[in-house]
């Protein structure tokens, strides 16, 4: 696959589809059907398995006479490792990612195509994600809506765009540029979540504009009980502090801006993923300062914007990790 000239995205523009999945053999098997039933013309799916046993890639092998579809094991843990990994398998120009919790909507790689080929300077586009039926007495399923499409491109501006990387994309020369995603952040990884928020700022910073769309959309099964949800909130917390925390070390003052504009959110609105509930705000602050801390504290490599993995790193990841 050759990347087309800037702007030239197309329908018949190559995407890889990279599905990272753990101990989630039934939810990844949803997934990939769903993925398979797309309209596009032109993509692959490529499944990161970093699961304890055989019982995920044994689910999936009903795909093994499908050329479109690679499966293949990792070892090590964590989810932006993952996608960094199916990433530099493949070379398609655009590549979409979803969760092992989600079903992709039949028109959602169009969508993502179509979001790209409206500018060249998008390097990062998110889609809209909505939560499957659930009993709301018992729990939620996070959810991530917008009512427009939306594009920004400052680091001040980044206040604007959240975005799940439940439905994510990004272009290959942003995740080439930017070294690919910071391993530090994702489920699985020390930083605990927020991959997408960091991986979303340092592409700002370096000059690419991030999009978000409702056209692209995807259906999240991922149901949390309150008590669930209470580890779940504190780790997207402390992953989102982390990320503030790296973005206000690389961009300076004009990182002051989106800060800013995200705590006075918290004080006066409601959160803007849906989790059926206002968690506690001093609870969801705790976790944030909890991160920010780390953030401050690990060695930082200022050329791609990701945490250096030396010996310093590892002594602080392991510290973060039994936090």
């Amino acid at each position: 696959m050759v990347d087309p000239a800037p702007g030239a995205t197309t329908e018949a523009t190559p995407i890889a589809v990279v599905l990272a999945t753990r101990n989630c053999a039934v939810g990844a098997d949803l997934a990939a059907r769903s993925v398979m039933a797309s309209r596009y013309p032109a993509f692959r799916l490529f499944v990161v398995d970093q699961s304890a046993d055989d019982s995920t890639t044994n689910a999936l092998q009903h795909f093994a006479d499908d050329r479109r579809v690679t499966v293949e094991r990792m070892q090590a843990r964590g989810l932006a490792a993952a996608r960094n990994f199916g990433v530099a398998r493949t070379d398609a120009p655009i590549i979409a990612f979803t969760d092992d919790d989600c079903e992709v909507e039949p028109d959602w790689m169009r969508a993502i195509a179509t979001a790209f080929a409206s500018d060249e300077r998008i390097g990062i586009v998110f889609g809209a994600v909505r939560a499957a039926s659930y009993d709301r007495g018992a729990g939620f399923i996070p959810a991530y809506a917008m009512n427009r499409a939306l594009t920004v491109r400052s680091i001040s501006r980044k206040a604007r765009i959240e975005g799940l990387g439940a439905c994510m994309a990004v272009r290959r020369s942003a995740w080439q540029l930017l070294n690919g995603f910071d391993e530090l952040f994702g489920a699985g990884a020390p930083l605990r979540s927020g991959e997408e928020s960091d991986f979303t700022m340092r592409a700002l910073l370096r000059g690419f504009s991030a999009h978000e769309t409702p056209a692209a959309a995807v259906t999240h099964h991922g149901f949390r009980t309150w008590g669930e949800g209470i580890i779940l909130i504190d780790g997207y917390m402390f992953g989102l502090g982390a990320a503030n925390a790296k973005m206000l070390r690389l961009g300076g003052l004009p990182a002051l801006k989106p800060v800013a504009e995200l705590a006075w959110r918290w004080l006066t609105g409601e959160p803007v993923v849906d989790l059926n509930h206002r968690p506690p705000r001093l609870r969801r602050l705790a976790a944030f300062l909890r991160g920010t801390w780390w953030g401050f504290r690990m060695p930082l490599d200022t050329a791609t914007g990701r945490f250096k993995s030396g010996h310093e790193s590892i002594a602080l990841m392991n510290e973060a990790a039994a936090r």
